[in-house]
């Protein structure tokens, strides 16, 4: 599938390309690639997931609610989006895990200095 010009510039996560213009700062993603947890980083994500899950369950069923024309959903919505900023900065944090070229190029890398290095004897 091919990107056009408009597709293959970086947009910022939950953004259009026309609210990027009025941001000043706009978050954006890194290309994706699996990252090497800690214990301790994936349990932090583990219960900014679930406490984002519950505020989004919160807002949700007050929304359904008789209350809901009387419900101010700001704050809510203000607590979930900290917790999602959190818990990008916790994963971003980790270090990327090798891609399976990146392994490859270091296995021949290797290979090719022990046989030089068997050569030389």
């Amino acid at each position: 599938m091919m990107q056009t010009a408009s597709q293959s510039h970086a947009q910022p996560f939950g953004h259009s390309a026309a609210s990027t213009q009025s941001a000043s700062q706009p978050f954006l993603l890194p290309l994706r690639r699996a990252r090497r947890l800690q214990p301790e980083q994936g349990r932090a994500i583990e219960k900014l997931a679930h406490a984002i899950e519950y505020l989004s369950d919160e807002l949700a069923m007050q929304c359904m609610t008789a209350r809901a024309n009387a419900f101010e959903s700001q704050p809510i919505q203000s607590a979930i989006e900290m917790l999602k900023r959190c818990n990008r900065e916790i994963y971003l944090a980790c270090p990327p895990m090798p891609t399976l070229r990146e392994r490859l190029r270091g296995f021949v890398s290797r290979a090719m200095r022990q046989a030089q290095a068997g050569v030389g004897l």
